[in-house]
C-alpha cells in the first residue's frame, strides 16, 4: 500500500494498543491519506437491537497502528484533520453503567448526521431540538509504551473527545515506539459537554489526514490547534480535577517560560486568562482541554510547527 491510495480496511482495525503491534500500513509525513472508521459500537448499535445481542469485545475498534515513516521515539507527531465525509446516521446511546448518572437501562437515539434534528420519538416526529455541528474525531493517537484498551486515553492521545479536533485542525502528540503508531476511531457529528451519557452522536466516517514529524521538541502535552487557531492542550487525570490542575500547570510553566514572567505572575496571569473545556467525564481517566485568553494561548505553539505545510 502506498500513501497516496492508502485505504486501511478492517484488517486494520484494533481494540487493544501493544507497543510491539505490527504495523497496519505506513505513511510518509507531509502526504495525505485517508482512512474509514466504524462507529465506536463497530457498527452494531440501532434502534431496534437488543442490549444482550451486542458483542462488547467488538467495542471501541480504531483504524491503525500506522507507521509514520522516520517517526523515532521522543519525536513529535503532527496529526492534521483535512476532511472528514460522514455516514448519514448516527446513533447516541447509554448503556447500564455508563455516563454520569449509571442509568440502569439500555437506551438509543438516532441522529441524523447532516440536520442533527433530534427526535426522541424516531422519523417523523417532532424535532425536540438541534444539536450545534460539532463533527470531530474522538479517538486519535500513538501507540504508547504500555498496554491500554483503545477506548482508554493519556498523553499519548486516545479517546480525549474534544469536539475542536474537527476539519481544519492539527493535534500534537509525542511518540512513544519508533513510527509512532497512528491510530484512529470513534468520530463524532456533534457532542455535548462532558459526554455525560457516555457517547456523543456515534457514526462511522472517511477522514482525510496528513502527518508530519517534529524534532527536538522535548516535552509536551497533547496539543491542539482549532480550526480557528486557537491553541488547547489536553489534560487527562482520574478526575476532572486531577485533569485540570495538570493542564493548569503546564500553561503556567510555558506563560513563564515563554513571555520571560515569573512563576507567581504566569500563576496569576493564568488565573485570569484560563478557558476550560470539559471533554469527557465518563471513563476511567477524563480529560479537559484548557486554552488562554487575551491572545496568550500563543505560548502554547509546539515549537517547530510554524514551519510544517498546510
Amino acid at each position: 500500500m502506498t500513501a497516496d491510495t492508502q485505504e486501511l480496511g478492517p484488517f486494520g482495525r484494533m481494540y487493544e494498543l501493544t507497543p510491539d503491534a505490527t504495523m497496519a500500513g505506513s505513511v510518509v509525513p507531509g502526504r495525505e491519506f485517508s482512512v474509514h472508521t466504524l462507529d465506536s459500537s463497530g457498527g452494531q448499535i440501532r434502534t431496534d437491537v437488543d442490549y444482550g445481542d451486542l458483542d462488547a469485545s467488538k467495542f471501541f475498534p480504531v483504524v491503525g497502528p500506522v507507521e509514520v515513516v522516520g517517526v523515532e521515539r521522543g519525536d513529535v507527531v503532527e496529526i492534521e484533520i483535512l476532511d472528514m465525509r460522514l455516514d448519514p446516521v448516527a446513533y447516541t446511546w447509554t448503556r447500564p453503567g455508563l455516563g454520569l448518572l449509571g442509568q440502569d437501562r439500555f437506551a438509543v437515539m438516532a441522529v441524523d448526521t447532516e440536520t442533527l434534528e433530534l427526535r426522541p420519538g424516531g422519523p417523523g416526529t417532532p424535532v425536540l431540538a438541534a444539536a450545534q455541528p460539532k463533527a470531530h474525531v474522538g479517538a486519535l493517537g500513538l501507540l504508547t509504551d504500555s498496554v491500554e484498551p483503545a477506548r482508554t486515553l493519556g498523553h499519548y492521545g486516545g479517546n480525549i473527545d474534544f469536539s475542536a479536533v474537527g476539519v481544519g485542525a492539527k493535534l500534537w502528540i509525542t511518540a512513544s515506539v519508533p513510527g509512532g503508531g497512528f491510530f484512529i476511531g470513534d468520530v463524532h457529528a456533534t457532542i455535548g459537554d462532558g459526554e455525560v451519557c457516555g457517547t456523543g452522536a456515534e457514526t462511522g466516517a472517511t477522514v482525510s489526514l496528513r502527518l508530519n514529524r517534529l524534532a527536538g521538541v522535548g516535552s509536551i502535552l497533547p496539543t491542539v490547534e482549532d480550526a480557528d487557531g486557537r491553541l488547547w492542550v489536553i489534560g487527562v487525570g482520574a478526575s476532572v480535577e486531577e485533569a485540570l490542575k495538570e493542564a493548569t500547570a503546564y500553561c503556567v510553566a510555558r506563560v513563564a517560560e515563554h513571555a520571560g514572567v515569573s512563576k507567581d505572575e504566569a500563576y496569576l496571569s493564568v488565573g485570569l486568562l484560563l478557558n476550560v473545556k470539559v471533554c469527557q467525564v465518563v471513563n476511567p481517566r477524563t480529560s479537559v482541554a484548557v486554552s488562554l485568553d487575551g491572545g496568550l494561548d500563543r505560548v502554547l505553539r509546539v515549537a517547530g510547527s510554524e514551519r510544517t505545510t498546510s
